[in-house]
């Protein structure tokens, strides 16, 4: 996908084919430039430009509003964004409906604005110092700036492998910052000033229960409309709900995706006859064979580790459909929103068990801990989790490390650098949030920091891996996901249900064995793994980082490739990482040479 670079007060730097140039009344250079040559948006007046990486789904809506008051051409959404800033000012952001990222620049008023999109499904990374601010929708273009990415951040690290992502406002890079969802930025006199323009919300529930399915429905009809809108796209069907009522909706509408693209043997058959039910095209994508290759493109695309072990299979599916068609709509983010994600069910179920007598509970510990081998990982999850806290317990559920593991994880060394790092504390914070969106439900409180935490995680692993098609989230729907925050908890997802309420709405259109099927989470298959770890974790190079100790991972291998206990996500995420510092201390080999000399 397209991106920019925006910089003010940096001298020397070249700018791109198409970058506009000038400067503020301080006399600091200025450049606004996309990566692909294109020209930057600007008003009649030449005193407003902006660039925006993404896409508004709402542009034709918006294009007609501003027809008759504006010059508008068909060119480029950044030019709606100039020309509602005109009426609106920074509020504009409000209007925008879309996954996009953007920064404008104010002639008159002297000052930038920058915003991401609601649910922050596409990024926005910004340095600035001394009256110099650097800011792009890409993590490697402003890692690449001199000075800029010289510092990681292991903190980072920490936190992607407690909690699947880097909590905005850090990034990899001790000297990079990126906004939160649904936040907008406005840097004047050299300095910078943050606000949220919107967050979900919690109002009083007035839905009824025989409402529900109708405005599901509609909802994501709606959001369904508007990425299909002026495209031919393509599908990526598994067997789940998600992708699934999507197919399915598309039915309704009449207009089908071109063709429907499935990866691997584990649901093939699945989405073959869903895609042959509604007369679509079915295209078997063949297996991920190059692991490593595909991990490095998602590594280089997002500028650090990224997503879990299905990440290869949607980068295999994406460059595959990107030989048919230049938009392809995808299910993800459906579990974030409409609820019953891992997460909430994994609350759920451990409330449910400190409900149980005492007695009941000492009788679990007893014989977890006596005969450990003849009880289910569930209930032996239950029991270890029993004394966290809701935000440890949170942690748990969607990282690779939990918060009592890391010290055997990490070298004795990282430790020392870590000190008293918590990666989990920024939950709690999100937590707190939650109860002032009006969250009065703890149910709640899981389906917030999912939606401002979780399903931004999803998308940038998405993206990440789909930079070679116009990936669109149907889904992941800002209106849809307010609608969703409306009704009750327990008619988002149960501890053993999930996403109620799309099983709801579509269930006339879906196969029922479809629907209730659970998720299942693509990723190498058993055989490949001692591959896979020969070629990403050999102990050289885990010993060579410094950052993993070497007797725990390799306790872990051993464990897994033995089949004793399930490590591919902890696994996957240490391959990650391991590859990614091993990466960066090659990239900057280099330079780092040139100074010694």
């Amino acid at each position: 996908m397209r991106s920019f670079l925006v910089l003010a007060g940096w001298p020397g730097i070249a700018p791109a084919t198409g970058a506009w140039t000038g400067s503020d009344a301080a006399g600091r250079p200025l450049v606004l430039a996309y990566d692909d040559g294109t020209s930057v948006a600007s008003n009649e007046e030449r005193t407003i430009r902006a660039v925006l990486a993404g896409a508004l789904y709402n542009a034709r809506h918006l294009r007609a509003g501003l027809g008759d008051r504006h010059a508008v051409s068909a060119r480029d959404d950044a030019e709606l964004v100039v020309h509602l800033y005109e009426e609106r000012g920074i509020q504009c952001v409000k209007a925008l409906r879309g996954a996009f990222a953007l920064a404008l620049w104010d002639e008159r008023l002297q000052r930038f604005l920058l915003a991401r999109d609601q649910l922050g499904l596409f990024p926005l990374y910004h340095a600035s110092d001394d009256g110099r601010l650097a800011v792009a929708a890409a993590l490697p273009q402003l890692a690449a700036l001199p000075g800029v990415g010289a510092t990681r951040d292991p903190s980072a690290l920490d936190a992607f492998l407690t909690l699947g992502t880097v909590p905005p406002p850090a990034t990899f890079y001790a000297g990079i910052r990126q906004l939160h969802p649904g936040e907008l930025a406005v840097w004047e006199g050299g300095r910078l000033r943050t606000q949220r323009y919107w967050q979900p919300t919690f109002p009083e529930r007035r839905v009824t229960r025989s409402d529900m399915q109708t405005l599901v429905r509609e909802q994501t009809l709606e959001a369904l409309r508007l990425r299909q809108a002026g495209a031919v796209a393509g599908l990526l069907l598994s067997g789940g709900i998600d992708a699934a009522a999507l197919l399915a909706l598309a039915t309704v509408e009449r207009r089908l995706p071109a063709r429907a693209y499935t990866v691997g043997e584990q649901e093939l058959r699945t989405a073959a006859a869903l895609a042959a039910r509604a007369g679509v095209e079915h295209v078997a994508v063949p297996a991920v064979e190059d692991w490593l290759g595909a991990v490095d493109a998602v590594l280089a695309a997002h500028g650090g580790p990224v997503g879990g072990r299905e990440t290869p299979v949607l980068h295999a599916a994406a460059t595959r459909a990107a030989a048919d068609v230049g938009v392809l709509l995808a299910g993800v983010g459906g579990e974030e929103v409409f609820g019953g994600s891992a997460p909430a069910r994994a609350a759920e179920r451990a409330r449910r068990y400190l409900a149980l007598p005492g007695l009941v509970r000492e009788a679990a510990h007893v014989c977890t801990r006596v005969t450990p081998g003849t009880w289910a990982p569930a209930l032996r999850r239950l029991v270890e989790d029993e004394h966290l806290s809701p935000v440890e317990r949170y942690a748990h559920a969607v990282g690779a490390v939990r918060p009592f593991d890391r010290s055997a994880l990490y070298t004795p060394e990282m430790l020392g650098v870590l000190g008293d790092a918590r990666p989990w504390e920024p939950l709690a914070v999100l937590f707190a949030d939650a109860v002032g969106a009006g969250a009065v439900d703890g149910a709640d409180a899981v389906y917030y920091v999912e939606l401002v935490l979780g399903l931004p995680a999803r998308a940038a692993a998405a993206y990440a891996a789909a930079t070679a098609v116009d990936l669109r989230l149907p889904l992941a729907d800002h209106r849809l996901v307010q609608f969703v925050a409306s009704v009750p908890p327990r008619a988002r997802g149960s501890a053993w249900e999930r996403q109620l309420l799309l099983r709801g709405a579509v269930g006339d259109l879906v196969p029922s064995a479809v629907a209730r099927a659970p998720r299942r989470t693509p990723g190498p298959p058993r055989a490949a793994w001692p591959t896979l770890i020969e070629e990403l974790l050999p102990a050289s190079r885990v010993a060579a980082q410094g950052f993993f100790n070497c007797e725990t991972v390799a306790r872990l291998v051993r464990e897994h490739l033995r089949g004793r206990r399930d490590h591919g996500a902890r696994l996957w995420a240490i391959m990650l990482a391991t590859r990614w510092l091993e990466r960066q201390t090659v990239a900057v080999a280099p330079v780092v040479r040139a100074a010694a000399g």
